[in-house]
């Protein structure tokens, strides 16, 4: 296993690190993940004011969602809640952040120049959680048990890995009753809201790397959640079991993780002020 099992670590207790991502000089990264014989990393970008890089072309699929400000590629805004994917080998009129900006990021290799040429089809130039659409297909994914209380939307579907990203809205006091499995990596990040689980209690930030097959579930939420999913490997599909225990709204602090992430995440992450 290239990756170690993450589940989960709150961002926000990653420390930012200076020019760690080599593509990027000039802008600080925190390492959510990282598969150390492909150089693959997922990570936070943290772009400045007036950030800029000159043309190139990647040797990786870059795949991004903008948390906070906006970017420029190719002459294309990207603001806050926006999402693309841009293939390996795909030339690049340039990157700049007039007023910087906060980009959770994917690469499928090194992020390193690499040659040009790559399929169209894998393209995904431009989408906005602001257009309102949620077109997913639970049943799709064998998570028909969903479609009452969540909404789904895919960002993309790799013409030839079937790969997946998509976002999952759920509604305030939702609460599920089994447990999943999935024959892929399911990779997640919690963009918004709070969600129980059976490793303890997420706040929005909570970053996960699950490797195929792990059970785990049932969730439920007090107040909701935006998460932005991922599958590796392949198509997602999932396997439902009876939990091991029940669901509840107070499980146990017990997030699986590397030996050099744990200290991080000895207590529970506390909840964001809202008063």
């Amino acid at each position: 296993m290239a990756r170690p099992h993450i589940e989960w670590i709150q961002a926000q207790a990653l420390p930012w690190q200076d020019d760690a991502i080599a593509d990027r000089p000039g802008a600080a990264a925190k390492i959510l993940s990282q598969d150390a014989a492909s150089g693959a990393v997922s990570c936070l970008l943290r772009y400045p004011p007036g950030h800029a890089r000159p043309a190139g072309t990647l040797a990786a699929d870059e795949e991004i969602w903008v948390l906070e400000g906006g970017l420029e590629i190719d002459g294309q805004a990207y603001r806050q809640h926006s999402y693309a994917h841009l293939p390996a080998g795909m030339p690049r009129s340039g990157l700049s952040s007039e007023g910087g900006a906060v980009v959770l990021s994917f690469f499928s290799a090194a992020p390193e120049p690499g040659p040009e040429g790559f399929d169209e089809r894998r393209l995904v130039r431009h989408l906005s959680a602001t257009d309102n659409v949620w077109d997913g297909d639970f049943a799709a994914m064998g998570l028909e048990s969903m479609a009452a209380t969540a909404r789904m939307r895919t960002l993309r579907q790799d013409p030839v890995s079937g790969e997946v990203t998509y976002l999952t809205c759920t509604m305030p006091f939702r609460q599920g009753a089994r447990s999943e499995r999935h024959p892929v990596v399911q990779e997640f990040f919690l963009l918004s809201g709070e969600l129980a689980g059976d490793f303890g209690v997420m706040q929005a930030g909570a970053y996960c790397w699950r490797p195929p097959m792990i059970k785990h579930a049932p969730y439920g939420s007090w107040t909701g959640t935006v998460l932005l999913f991922r599958s590796q490997g392949g198509p997602q599909s999932t396997l439902w079991e009876d939990p091991d225990q029940p669901f509840t709204w107070t499980p146990v602090h017990k997030p699986v993780l590397p030996p050099g992430l744990a200290p991080l995440m000895a207590q529970p992450w506390p909840k964001p002020e809202r008063f």
